[in-house]
């Protein structure tokens, strides 16, 4: 840990290299005379290592008056030691970022539930209504926390939504195949792709039932490992009988984490643990379980289980279209308490509420933030 804390210290000045220089403008720059060093190489954890930029582009250390200056962010990424820029303070920010207002990122990432009025509700209804065959409205649900929405606007390539360190397209057609780019899984199983179209900022971009969605961070306040957090909440817009439906986050302590990567690790072949992150306002994690079916975890009104087996195929029920567009089951095994069932990547998870202080639309409303546990 000493180590890498040395090798941190070093890398501030990368980052103006590797960032936006209009950041940067103002009095406090001084002109200088340095040389890109490339007789330097790097070794990580023992392994060769040649730090890149979002282009795969080769960055090479800064030597200014017998100081080395190495890149920041891609030394960064390679050492899993979270970075922003907070543009605001002019500040780059190495690892957690506590006591706060920017955005955090890596393990500490925390998000918070997106709370449209119902004006903004409104213009984003009207929005989409503009694309034939495309007024179904769809919203992220999550940010980051600390971040806030601004607008919608709808364009010709579909409607966006603005907030203060995050862009969200969503639009009828696949911008991003016509650039190269890293192939991603997100925590809920859906293929997405990082690429960059100016070469400056990286854009993540992923099919959700009819539509693309496109997310980044212009301002680069978020990482890509926030970006890629909140992707997954982007959903059909609530309405009508759910639109009063409100979440909280579940801020699983490290211990509860722990537990929870246990009871997983008791399945071979399905040792990667998934986690909801949400339930219903007011409600509570309480424990999780391991059994020979599966995981199994408890809430104060709700219980969710995730199971490398399908128990819903051989009872009755009814399909219906969870709002990011995954087809589940509803049923009752004891013709008591209804039971929601569907596929997540290569697991099936089961949602209820035993005590049935959730309404269906609850449950479903939180079923769709069941997704890969982060670490």
């Amino acid at each position: 840990m000493k180590s890498k804390k040395m090798i941190i210290a070093t890398m501030v000045f990368g980052m103006a290299v590797t960032g936006s220089a209009g950041v940067y403008a103002g009095t406090n720059l001084q002109k200088i005379s340095a040389y890109l060093n490339h007789s330097i190489g790097f070794k990580v954890n023992g392994a060769a290592y040649t730090p890149v930029d979002n282009n795969g582009k080769t960055l090479a250390p800064i030597t200014y008056h017998d100081t080395t200056y190495l890149p920041v962010r891609a030394l960064a990424d390679v050492l899993k030691v979270p970075v922003t820029f907070n543009a605001a303070t002019n500040q780059v920010i190495l690892g957690t970022n506590s006591g706060s207002t920017t955005p955090g990122s890596g393990s500490a990432i925390t998000v918070a539930a997106v709370q449209y009025s119902a004006a903004q509700k409104e213009a984003i209804t009207k929005a989409f209504a503009n694309f034939q065959g495309f007024e179904t409205a769809y919203a992220p649900v999550q940010m980051i926390s600390g971040d806030a929405f601004v607008k919608v606007a709808g364009g010709e390539d579909g409607v966006s939504f603005l907030f203060n360190h995050m862009n969200v397209n969503v639009s009828p057609r696949d911008y991003s195949y016509s650039y190269d780019g890293d192939t991603v899984k997100l925590s809920n199983g859906t293929e997405a792709k990082w690429y960059s179209p100016s070469g400056d900022t990286a854009m993540l971009t992923f099919k959700l039932a009819d539509r693309f969605v496109t997310i980044s961070s212009p301002d680069k306040a978020l990482s890509k490992a926030q970006l890629e957090k909140v992707a997954v909440s982007v959903a059909k817009l609530s309405n009508g009988s759910d639109s009063a439906i409100t979440v909280a986050a579940v801020q699983y302590s490290a211990a509860q984490k722990e537990a929870i990567t246990k009871a997983f690790a008791n399945f071979q072949g399905f040792e990667t643990a998934y986690a909801p992150v949400q339930m219903i306002s007011g409600d509570a994690f309480v424990k999780v379980a391991g059994g020979e079916d599966g995981v199994s975890f408890l809430f104060n009104h709700m219980n969710v289980n995730v199971s490398p087996r399908d128990y819903s195929y051989s009872y009755d029920g009814d399909t219906v279209k969870l709002s990011n567009g995954t087809e589940a089951k509803w049923y009752s095994p004891s013709g008591d308490t209804a039971m929601l069932t569907f596929k997540l990547a290569d697991r099936f998870v089961t949602i209820s509420s035993p005590d049935k202080a959730l309404s269906k639309a609850q449950l479903e409303k939180v079923a769709v933030s069941v997704a890969k546990l982060s670490n």
